[in-house]
């Protein structure tokens, strides 16, 4: 591919729209003498005038004409693809689960743009796969139970989930934990509409089936632990979701089984931007938080 001087070519068309060296000199940041001689050096390439005096000023010859036609338009299609890539390496677009953004992520998230200030953060918390159909990120954490089957390829694992079944410490009579064989009249919290967690948990332990049915059914885990915090049920939580509870004491265990590992939460790299530095620099720094927490 034979091209012509491109730098000749980009004073050309500054020169070409402004049908002036001196405009063309200002837009540039340059000597109009720079731009005369880039003018006399593609001239010489095409072995054919681009300019002709027209009275004080000038105006395009037929091949400048035509020459401005292509050019113009090719260097803008560059232009806008430069600033698109350019953008791409300092923009990050991720998708998290509402509860992961609550509980775990947000709460971090602001000692990574400490680290990375050139990188915008576009983050779309969801609670469920509807919402984001159609739509591509470049980080996506998911999270997946055990009974789901192995995850994904190009999923990392990046968190178990660990459910620890908790509640307020007024919740407990006379402050006694609650044996396992009493959780059926109890009030359970539920952090999704099916209780799969707490259903998963219970055959784990081999329980018979807990009364799903009289629960307080709710979407999200933030709104289930709120909930338990206010003394009006027991919840089956993520143990790194509820740290900053357990140390303050507003939760405290419910019974004596200790966290159960029934998932993970999952992080998927789109592969078109896995060799972003913004992408890599994220993901190092996840991984970097769990193994601080």
């Amino acid at each position: 591919m034979k091209l012509p001087p491109l730098t000749a070519l980009h004073y050309f068309t500054s020169a070409a729209t402004h049908l002036s060296f001196s405009q063309a000199a200002l837009e540039l940041h340059v000597s109009e003498g720079a731009i005369s001689r880039q003018m006399k050096l593609l001239a010489e390439y095409y072995g054919k005038a681009l300019f002709q005096k027209s009275g004080r000023g000038i105006i395009l010859t037929s091949k400048g004409s035509l020459l401005l036609s292509v050019a113009l338009p090719a260097l803008e299609d560059v232009a806008v693809v430069s600033a698109q890539l350019q953008a791409a390496s300092t923009q990050l677009t991720i998708n998290v689960t509402t509860s992961f953004a609550i509980r775990w992520l947000l709460p971090k998230l602001a000692s990574f743009e400490r680290l990375y200030p050139q990188i915008e953060v576009q983050l779309q918390a969801s609670s469920s796969a509807e919402s984001t159909r159609g739509k591509s990120f470049d980080v996506q954490i998911n999270y997946q139970l055990q009974s789901s089957g192995a995850a994904k390829k190009h999923r990392r694992k990046l968190l178990d989930e660990r459910l620890l079944a908790v509640c307020a410490p007024s919740y407990l009579l006379e402050g006694n934990i609650i044996n396992l064989s009493q959780l059926h009249s109890k009030k359970l919290l539920l952090n999704e509409l099916t209780g799969r967690d707490w259903r998963l948990w219970s055959e784990l332990l081999n329980l018979t089936p807990l009364p799903i049915e009289r629960a307080l059914k709710f979407e999200q885990d933030d709104v289930a632990i709120q909930t338990a915090v206010a003394g009006l049920g027991v919840a089956l939580a993520n143990t790194a979701y509820i740290e900053r509870e357990l140390r303050m004491g507003s939760l405290v265990p419910a019974t004596s089984q200790q966290a159960i590992v029934v998932g993970a939460h999952y992080v998927n790299v789109d592969p078109i931007a896995a060799s972003s530095m913004a992408v890599q620099a994220f993901v190092d720094w996840l991984f970097s938080e769990v193994e601080n927490d």
